[in-house]
């Protein structure tokens, strides 16, 4: 009876509250991050600017992220986690209300690097406060974090597509305000004090990077350029295969089966998180295969495809974060801050070079070929871990 009263106390003890807080700040911010993806179309007709350089935004946003992340991170390891945690959501409500206001190219480009600057900054501390404040259940507090950029795919995406087409992007972007206020005020109050690890501790083993956290960077940045080949223009690949008005519902259908995704994730991440990564990157490829298929046909047989493609792509990509989070923190568990800025900055460089590739192909016309990208990356990704990363931590 004691020991079922003790497992009990344990579970009582799991941070949900603040955790979900959480997973809702994370929302706000990859909302706002995957804005464009929907309506690159009306944004671009309206600042007169062609879709490619909307679709460049991203590239803009991801490559800040990679290039302020880690100093960021060591300036502001002397700090207390939750307050810098606050203070990035100061920066995304910023570049929000720019955004909201912008009156040409330049000023949109000001609002997204604004929220870039802490982007990052969020993700790295994401994980390890997760991790610190759930000890023994690290995959679990991470998959419960993950569902809120998930959730963001699921109705982040779709709904500000939806109301982009029926109130504007603008009056849209202020929605998503209110919302991050409201994550804000959410988080305020639940999350807890995490100060900085003593330094002894928060600086072991920091002489060498282990192999293995090498091979995941590769393996990471391979992945996750090849998805963004194809993401940053899915709504186009819609649109080209199925017709303008299913790029909302194709976008919900992706988010929906990535919530899937990372349900499964979560529920099975401590004990498979590598093969599960392996499986993750072989549904990429085979997403990419069932694309191309839909851009060979034409009319209801295209529209099947291209949804099959969509959901296949959907459920790998919602598992991708937490198995890719919680990868990254198995392989650098001595220093789990380092190993999750390193996880981010190779995220973002990986959505940036996605994004540019992506860019290339659809200025030649060849929306197509932002699958043929993702499909040979997704490959190699996929052997990378396999052959290089697998045997190193297993």
């Amino acid at each position: 009876m004691s020991n079922l009263a003790a497992a009990e106390s344990r579970e009582s003890r799991f941070p949900i509250v603040p955790l979900t807080a959480m997973s809702f700040a994370a929302f706000a911010y990859v909302t706002f991050e995957m804005f464009a993806v929907g309506l690159i179309s009306p944004m671009a007709r309206d600042l007169d600017v062609s879709e490619s350089r909307i679709g460049l935004l991203m590239t803009i946003y991801a490559g800040v992220v990679a290039v302020v992340t880690i100093p960021a991170m060591i300036w502001l390891g002397r700090f207390d986690k939750r307050t810098i945690f606050l203070a990035t959501l100061g920066f995304l409500i910023t570049g929000i209300v720019v955004q909201a206001l912008t009156v040409n190219y330049s000023m949109l480009a000001v609002g997204r690097i604004t929220a870039a600057l802490t982007h990052g900054v969020f993700w790295a501390l994401v994980g390890p406060m997760a991790a610190r404040m759930s000890p023994g259940h690290t995959g679990k507090a991470v998959g419960i974090v993950s569902v809120g950029s998930t959730m963001a795919l699921v109705v982040g995406s779709p709904l500000a597509t939806w109301l982009g087409g029926l109130i504007g992007w603008r009056p849209t972007t202020w929605v998503l305000g209110a919302l991050t206020v409201a994550a804000l005020m959410v988080l305020l109050p639940t999350v807890p004090s995490l100060p900085p690890l003593p330094r002894d501790l928060a600086s072991q083993e920091k002489r060498s990077m282990p192999w293995g956290l090498i091979s995941l960077v590769l393996f990471l940045m391979l992945a996750v350029t090849g998805v963004f080949a194809a993401y940053t223009y899915l709504g186009l690949i819609l649109s080209e295969t199925a017709g303008a008005n299913f790029v909302s519902i194709g976008l919900f259908v992706f988010g929906a089966l990535g919530l899937l995704g990372v349900t499964v994730a979560t529920r099975t991440v401590d004990r498979r998180m590598l093969r599960g990564s392996v499986h993750t990157t072989a549904l990429f490829l085979i997403a990419a295969i069932l694309g191309q298929l839909a851009f060979g046909l034409s009319g209801v047989l295209s529209t099947a495809l291209i949804f099959l493609a969509i959901i296949v792509f959907g459920g790998a990509y919602g598992a991708l974060p937490t198995l890719g989070t919680t990868i990254f923190l198995h392989a650098g568990r001595h220093n789990p801050d380092a190993a999750s800025s390193l996880y981010v900055v190779t995220y973002q460089v990986g959505i940036a070079s996605g994004a540019a590739l992506g860019a290339v192909a659809v200025d030649a016309s060849w929306t197509a070929g932002t699958l043929w990208i993702m499909a040979g990356l997704s490959l190699a990704s996929t052997l990378v871990l396999a052959l290089w990363s697998r045997p190193l931590l297993r």
